[in-house]
């Protein structure tokens, strides 16, 4: 797959172009629709069938209190394209210029001259330029005049609700991952950056780590199974066997550390992270190896129960013990993923 990570200086030179444009931040069943009538067409027309989204979301440079939590990274996203059959993607940096182009200037310095598109894909309710002045109408009306086709996908429905981003972060927030994952057309994930803890798990059996959200929306706090891919790595000589499309067995703990609270206070660790928000901990089966630095994957399966306060650390590892065979038993009977 071709990935420009902004837009190029020449003209590219890809046959009978036809790009899918959107923010696409959660690539659900809605974006998919999209994506894949881009295939379709570019297939028709023996062409390269192309994604065009952008990075950072908009809101982050034109209103930045209204930015909705992503619900992939960039790189999940580009993943997301590949598996619709789109074969290049141009993700265009957001900055305050390009928020000033007009939908004259995208069309012509973009779509016209550099990318030299045959036919668009939009949504129902595409707006570009600046301050969305322009609509789906002003596409095809430059689209008559520039010479190229632009098609509107109507929104996807389950049942009478469309299908839409806002909808999917409300149902994880309320934790309803049969609903998300219905949507999304595939689990709910996010994804993180491991960070330093204070090593309890260690000490109790249950190394974890301890994960710096990038990406995604966190469910209720509890015990849930999970899957995870060590998606990258920032440190020399890591694990070979972590990288690449693993899916390690686990647990994950989204919560406040009730058990420690007290301590947690007065027992701060310098190179600890320490925030007033919910944490994710994340143990994987047989894995020992601290993967400090490293970006995970994580993707969230059955919530096995609420997080609770132990009286001590030995009652909080005999429960730990119980999760982890309620785990096991639910990954062996769904046949998912491995254990190493």
């Amino acid at each position: 797959m071709i990935i420009l990570r902004r837009i190029p200086a020449r003209p590219v030179r890809w046959k009978n172009p036809v790009a899918a444009i959107g923010i696409f931040d959660g690539v659900h069943r809605g974006h998919q629709a999209i994506l894949r009538r881009a295939v379709v067409r570019a297939r028709a027309l023996g062409g390269t069938p192309m994604a065009i989204t952008f990075n950072p979301h908009p809101l982050t440079v034109l209103n930045p209190s209204l930015v909705p939590p992503m619900l992939l990274s960039i790189e999940q996203r580009i993943r997301a394209f590949e598996q619709c059959g789109i074969r290049a993607a141009l993700v265009i940096p957001f900055t305050r210029v390009f928020s000033r182009w007009t939908p004259d200037q995208f069309v012509r310095r973009l779509l016209v001259g550099t990318l030299r598109v045959r036919e668009v894909v939009v949504g129902h309710d595409f707006g570009f330029g600046v301050r969305r002045s322009g609509s789906i109408e002003t596409l095809k009306e430059a689209g008559r005049q520039f010479g190229f086709k632009v098609h509107a996908v109507a929104p996807v429905r389950i049942g009478r609700q469309r299908i839409a981003s806002h909808q999917i972060r409300l149902a994880i927030r309320k934790g309803d991952l049969v609903r998300a994952a219905k949507e999304l057309g595939r689990p709910v994930t996010v994804v993180g950056v491991n960070i330093p803890g204070f090593g309890r798990g260690r000490r109790m059996g249950f190394p974890t780590a301890n994960l710096r959200i990038g990406a995604g929306v966190l469910p209720p706090v509890g015990v849930y199974a999970v899957t995870a891919r060590v998606s990258s790595s920032r440190k020399r000589g890591s694990d070979s066997r972590f990288r690449g499309n693993d899916n390690l067995q686990g647990m994950a703990n989204i919560g406040y550390r009730p058990t420690f609270s007290v301590r947690h206070r007065f027992n701060f660790c310098k190179d600890a992270e320490v925030s007033d928000t919910a944490i994710l901990e994340v143990h994987l089966f047989g894995v020992r190896r601290q993967l400090y630095g490293q970006a995970l994957e994580v993707v969230f399966h059955k919530r096995l129960r609420p997080e609770r306060r132990f009286a001590s650390a030995e009652a909080l590892t005999r429960q730990l013990c119980a999760d982890a065979r309620r785990a096991k038993r639910f990954f062996a009977l769904q046949g998912k993923a491995r254990v190493i």
